[in-house]
């Protein structure tokens, strides 16, 4: 029955390396801080990747929500399976058992990885501004989002702003399925948008999208210099490397009726974009 068990008990502690990783490049990051990220970026480059390529590798993983949840079911599946068959063998004795609270600390870790690793938009409101995210993304969505910035892997959808109804309602629509034609006989790349979705209607007032029901053509549509409207009310970010202000596929910048409010979008270099609402002091 020991051999059983322990193939059991390598399956499921195999099966939640990725969230150990993840969870301890996330309890690592939030007490390093600024500090740790600017002892990684004085290191050799090759000594630098080797320390984070475990965690690259993790996000990668579970940067698609559907890897992400059969690795979680088959974790929690196997590390259950083989935490009540050591008790149920083993009785009180399965508490003096390193493979006890092996078992117990990964399931726990499988469990609170979703909540360690919180997703945050690439860019970051300097001291007095405000930032909104237009469509914040739930607990799973987020966890997903979040390793793919970590990982440099593309978000499914792309935001275009279209204008503003009035001051505080902000009109826009979602591309989904874009992707990059590449033409190899002419050495050229071209972005394909993929397709649109219906005009949404976002509200800085409640925070919530609602269908656009009215004109299109009669949006408020004044753009902006990122360099005037946007960049002044950022702040730079801890990162490896230092992540600055990329605007997305549909980046110009629009700005409200009243001029307090800028609408744009900004991507993690490589990974995921949000769409954006800047409110001045």
């Amino acid at each position: 029955m020991k051999r059983p068990h322990s193939i059991l008990t390598a399956l499921a502690l195999l099966a939640s390396l990725p969230f150990c990783v993840l969870g301890a490049a996330s309890l690592l990051g939030q007490m390093g801080g600024d500090q740790l990220f600017r002892y990684l970026s004085d290191l050799p480059t090759i000594l630098t990747a080797s320390l984070t390529a475990p965690t690259f590798f993790a996000a990668l993983l579970f940067s698609r929500a559907e890897r992400y949840l059969a690795f979680g079911i088959a974790a929690l599946g196997l590390g259950l399976a083989a935490w009540v068959w050591l008790i149920a063998t083993e009785r009180r004795a399965a508490f003096h058992r390193a493979r006890f609270w092996s078992l117990g600390l990964a399931l726990v870790t499988v469990v609170a990885v979703p909540f360690l690793v919180s997703y945050r938009p690439a860019a970051k409101a300097a001291p007095g501004w405000t930032l909104r995210i237009v469509e914040p993304p739930g607990l799973l969505d987020g966890f997903v989002r979040a390793c793919q910035a970590v990982a440099e892997v593309q978000g499914e959808c792309q935001y275009e702003p279209l204008g503003w109804a009035n001051e505080e309602t902000l009109v826009y629509r979602k591309w989904c399925g874009g992707r990059f034609q590449v033409d190899m006989a002419n050495a050229r790349s071209e972005w394909d948008p993929g397709v649109a979705g219906p005009p949404l209607a976002y509200s800085v007032a409640t925070g919530r999208s609602t269908p656009f029901e009215g004109d299109p053509g009669s949006l408020y549509r004044q753009t902006c210099s990122p360099s005037r409207c946007v960049t002044p009310g950022l702040t730079a970010q801890a990162g490896f490397p230092p992540p600055g202000y990329f605007s997305g596929h549909f980046g110009d910048p629009l700005l409200s009726p009243d001029g307090r409010r800028v609408a744009f979008t900004a991507r993690h270099v490589y990974g995921p974009e949000d769409l954006l609402v800047l409110e001045g002091p």
